[in-house]
């Protein structure tokens, strides 16, 4: 990044802290700071010497992200559980062997050593940003449009933020995100992970599954039924509220409630989002964090 570029983005964190200072709690507040500093950088791009690029724009609130330009619109992020998410968040990659890869074999567990090993190697809180291209040629003639796709990244990851956190609250503690940007604008894919559990690794010379990996593999095997167990018994409970009991919500829900209900937010998330429709995505979200008993 030129030195000129570094202190534009110094000048952006400092004004973005800001106008962060004027909003509240966690969430909610969170948006609006969003659309908040997307209207700082509409200012400090009223002069073409002065235009602030995407990445300028998301490192200024992220300073470890990881900007990557390739198309990553591959159906594999959900589809495939080998898929090597972990490169995202890594730097100087081969973009070209992302953007052509292919599986082999049958769809591995989720919580196969291999599977597991690469999860491991994601940055706790780490933030990685894929764009097409042409998305990206576009956005360099139209400051403009790069601020809506600043807007669309960031309101993606609190609203994901905010969701994960309803429907299971301290799950998204160290929660890494990436998104790719398609060639139309819209969200392509994306992507979350709070951590796997630790794996060990075999020996080269050792054949066959290794004891201390069957016994973890099983260990994880019971944690998510439990896990499963405790989200079931919070649906249950969410579904039994009512629209009166909106004021008595843990944080979380209760600022969920209000981006479900935000025509701003739905608007900036685009038209669909990995190939679902945004309102399609709504309706999931408020049955998995809510139950299909309470209408919002």
């Amino acid at each position: 990044m030129e030195i000129n570029a570094m202190a534009r983005v110094m000048e952006l964190q400092s004004q973005i802290r800001q106008k962060e200072k004027q909003t509240t709690g966690i969430y909610g507040s969170f948006f609006d700071s969003v659309v908040q500093a997307a209207s700082v950088t509409q200012t400090e791009e009223s002069a073409p010497a002065q235009a602030i690029s995407l990445e300028e724009m998301l490192k200024a609130r992220h300073p470890g992200l990881v900007y990557h330009v390739f198309d990553a619109s591959t159906p594999y992020w959900r589809t495939r559980e080998d898929y090597p998410f972990h490169l995202l968040y890594q730097k100087n990659i081969n973009t070209e062997a992302l953007e052509n890869w292919k599986p082999s074999g049958p769809n591995p567990d989720q919580i196969s050593p291999n599977v597991q090993r690469n999860l491991a190697a994601i940055p706790p809180g780490g933030k990685a940003v894929i764009i097409h291209p042409k998305v990206q040629e576009r956005m360099e003639q139209d400051p403009e449009y790069a601020n809506l796709i600043y807007q669309r990244i960031e309101s993606w990851w609190a609203f994901d933020i905010a969701r994960n956190e309803a429907i299971l609250p301290g799950s998204t503690a160290g929660m890494s995100q990436a998104i790719a940007i398609g060639e139309d604008g819209n969200i392509a894919n994306v992507q979350a992970s709070s951590g796997p559990s630790m794996t060990r690794s075999k020996r080269e010379e050792e054949e066959g599954p290794d004891f201390w990996e069957l016994r973890k593999n099983r260990h994880d095997w019971y944690m998510k039924l439990w896990i499963e167990e405790q989200l079931q018994r919070r649906l249950t409970a969410s579904a039994q509220l009512t629209a009166t009991d909106h004021a008595s919500f843990p944080s979380a829900k209760a600022q969920l409630i209000d981006m479900l209900n935000n025509d701003q937010l739905k608007s900036i998330l685009g038209d669909t989002i990995a190939g679902t429709s945004v309102d399609e995505v709504f309706e999931h979200t408020r049955k998995d964090a809510f139950g299909t008993a309470y209408l919002l």
